[in-house]
């Protein structure tokens, strides 16, 4: 009975340092092994104490519920009341996901045809790591893409000496790029009395067999569904340099299309460029 006692505080001491080294990696914290390892321990506590003791109050609700909180403190010195409710319930979300996978795998591999070949140690392993990799890359990423769709950027891109600069809207719903090169196009805003080119300005495909030999040389077409218009191509052109300004950062690239209009692309003069959402990737 001893040993069967130990193996259960073990493997809810590896259990617990998991859960925190997961919890602790999609909240963004530092991961500090020591700590962790002593955040474990703690949490292991009541359910010693309630096989010694056989005190039931040991694992009653409450207790559960808190001995987490103490662990994400510990582990990760939290001390502000709204970043430890977000790290405990992000634990808790990480604990019942993983308990649900768990018992997936359960049903299938242990009460089915292949009954006995794998541990509950293994299938928690696999479960936490299926857990983790759904969080991490699905949830994560539709959280991005819901807060870059209204996002706004800084933008600057030259072409043949000519420069252009404003703010940007990245638009998840963006998909324009060129089919063969695979590059990316960003919709710009341009006025007539820019000086750009009159075949540009124009907005008529008509004329730009007028275009300067430097701005033909950087011309290619791009089919698109629907921008003012049901299948037709775009002409795009190729940028010299891209510079998209991002938290502080500036994410540069000569791999940019940029094709233009002279319609209004925000009504309040909120934005005079729509990026695609690669453009912003580092």
């Amino acid at each position: 009975m001893t040993g069967y006692a130990e193996v259960i505080l073990i493997f809810n001491l590896a259990a617990d340092g998991l859960l925190l080294t997961a919890a602790g990696i999609l909240l963004g914290q530092p991961i500090k092994k020591t700590r962790i390892v002593i955040a474990s321990m703690i949490g292991t506590i009541p359910l010693l104490l309630h096989m010694i003791t056989g005190w039931d109050w040991l694992i009653h609700f409450a207790v559960k519920l808190m001995t987490p909180v103490l662990m994400l403190v510990i582990a990760y010195k939290i001390t502000r009341i709204a970043i430890l409710l977000s790290a405990s319930l992000t634990f808790y979300f990480v604990t019942f996901l993983t308990g649900g996978v768990l018992f997936g795998f359960q049903s299938v591999f242990l009460n089915g045809a292949a009954s006995g070949q794998f541990s509950t140690v293994l299938l928690f392993i696999l479960s936490i790591s299926v857990a983790f990799y759904f969080i991490q890359r699905r949830l994560f990423s539709m959280s991005t893409k819901r807060n870059f769709k209204k996002q706004t950027v800084p933008v600057t891109f030259s072409i043949c000496r000519k420069e252009w600069s404003g703010t940007a809207l990245i638009d998840t719903g963006n998909s324009l790029c060129d089919p063969i090169t695979k590059k990316e196009v960003a919709v710009c805003q341009i006025r007539h009395e820019d000086g750009w080119p009159a075949a540009i300005s124009s907005g008529e495909q008509a004329i730009l067999t007028q275009l300067p030999d430097q701005w033909a040389e950087k011309m290619t077409w791009i089919p698109a569904r629907s921008i003012g218009a049901e299948k037709q191509l775009l002409a795009a052109f190729r940028t010299d340099e891209f510079t998209v300004f991002l938290d502080g950062k500036s994410i540069r690239t000569d791999r940019a299309l940029v094709t233009f209009t002279t319609v209004a692309l925000s009504d309040d003069q909120s934005f005079f460029c729509i990026l695609h959402p690669n453009m912003v990737r580092q």
